[in-house]
């Protein structure tokens, strides 16, 4: 299990770097366009689609390493007035619940992204791409944060 959990870490922290070369593509596409539009009166018919695209990569391959760390926002006041036992058996609760929100919503949306490989389905926009690479980063983020929630549950973390 040791090796398993190492890799997952590690894949965590590599999907956090892609998120972090989403960030700055986006920024940069949204200066460019900004650049463009208002200074040569040359807006892009792309840029737009393109940061709309980053951000959900962004947002997706961000979460499992924000959930391996636990740095989510979180409002622990009942945690915190509880005892350490009562808290402990608070926290594996709610890891489980979450765990199972997450695997949920990855089973969900991978089956969907397979139904739009499968039909070839491209975004609305004005220069579509197939929708499954966007919902198939978002597929992986879940199910990885799943797997975090499930550690963290029995009390292994990264």
């Amino acid at each position: 299990m040791t090796v398993l959990g190492q890799w997952h870490d590690e894949s965590s922290r590599w999907l956090f770097r892609l998120a972090g070369a989403a960030l700055l593509l986006a920024v940069a596409l949204y200066a460019f366009e900004v650049v463009a539009r208002y200074l040569f009166d040359a807006p892009t018919t792309w840029s737009g689609e393109a940061v709309q695209y980053a951000l959900a990569i962004l947002i997706f391959c961000a979460l499992p390493d924000v959930t391996r760390r636990s740095a989510h926002v979180a409002i622990d006041i009942v945690p915190e007035s509880l005892p350490e036992n009562a808290r402990c058996i608070l926290g594996r609760i709610n890891a489980l619940v979450a765990a199972l929100a997450t695997g949920l919503a990855a089973w969900i949306v991978a089956g969907e992204s397979l139904r739009q490989f499968e039909k070839g389905l491209m975004t609305n926009a004005a220069h579509p791409i197939p929708r499954w690479w966007i919902t198939a980063f978002i597929a992986l983020g879940l199910a990885s944060a799943a797997l975090h929630f499930l550690r963290h549950m029995m009390g292994r973390r990264g």
